[in-house]
């Protein structure tokens, strides 16, 4: 006699939502961020953003209550989610069953080699829900998973979204828009309101695509030295480049090198950093390091 297959998960509504907390004796802790997506439509939107023909495997990140996870379910081959909350992770359990795999782990400790594994190189997509509290570190951690995820779709509140997308001499413009531009090409999917979450935050969030940039315009090579050169241009972003660059502990160079550098790149080096495209960055990360190396 054959067993009945499983149910098929679905998002907890609002209603469920609530009796899903109040049996588990858990209560949302703002400082934390921990507010849930209770709009169907904005999950659809997330799902289909992360472009699934179905054999693909997911690693999702703050997975919450599931109402994503859910979805993904549905329409992905694989899903892993990653929660660190322990009472989340019995509610993730209770609402997908075995339609994922649930992970309790804190999403900035993670080996992702282990995590990923070696089977489906550069197939896996990353969908994650950044609490607001760690938006920064996660995403320079989330830069690292570019050898197994070919596309990450991001929820960020905002502001933080209006900064990865910011183009050059936007005032929003910083050393993530930078970093992230140059290493993924990057696309607004839905500004969500914050009637979207239960409970309700206090700023609107954003859903953005991150595609791993092919062929990649920064080499693992390069890219020490890339990040380096970029967190001196933005360091006193108030100063010039070439007073910036000179000014920063971890570069070593001079403010004449730091002209020459720029002038070599065909920079002016009364510049702010915010005005220099990814571009302009990769080619001065490549004549400081070469300056370094000749001096070395």
């Amino acid at each position: 006699m054959s067993q009945d297959p499983a149910p098929t998960p679905h998002p907890p509504s609002l209603t469920q939502l609530r009796a899903l907390f109040r049996q588990h004796g858990f209560r949302p802790r703002r400082g934390l961020g921990q507010t849930f997506l209770i709009d169907g439509n904005i999950v659809r939107n997330i799902v289909a953003a992360a472009d699934l023909a179905g054999d693909e495997p997911v690693l999702e990140l703050g997975a919450g209550a599931g109402a994503v996870t859910s979805e993904l379910a549905h329409a992905a081959r694989r899903v892993v989610a990653v929660e660190l909350d322990r009472t989340l992770v019995a509610i993730l359990h209770e609402v997908v069953g075995d339609a994922a795999e649930i992970v309790q782990a804190d999403m900035l400790a993670l080996d992702w080699a282990e995590l990923f594994g070696s089977a489906d190189k550069g197939r896996w997509r990353v969908v994650a829900n950044l609490p607001y509290a760690i938006t920064g570190p996660a995403l320079f951690r989330l830069t690292e998973v570019r050898q197994w995820a070919r596309r990450l779709v991001i929820m960020v509140q905002e502001e933080v979204g209006e900064r990865l997308v910011a183009s050059p001499g936007g005032r929003s413009r910083g050393i993530l828009s930078v970093l992230l531009q140059a290493l993924f090409d990057i696309t607004i999917v839905a500004r969500v309101s914050q009637t979207c979450f239960y409970p309700r935050p206090k700023v609107d969030s954003m859903v953005l695509v991150m595609d791993v940039r092919s062929p990649a315009v920064l080499s693992p090579a390069l890219e020490p030295a890339f990040r380096r050169v970029v967190r001196a241009a933005f360091g006193t972003r108030r100063k010039t480049l070439a007073n910036a660059l000179a000014a920063a502990p971890g570069l070593g160079i001079s403010k004449a090198d730091a002209i020459a550098a720029l002038s070599q790149c065909a920079i002016d080096p009364r510049r702010r950093a915010e005005s220099l495209s990814e571009e302009e960055f990769l080619r001065l990360a490549e004549a400081i390091a070469g300056h370094r190396e000749e001096c070395g």
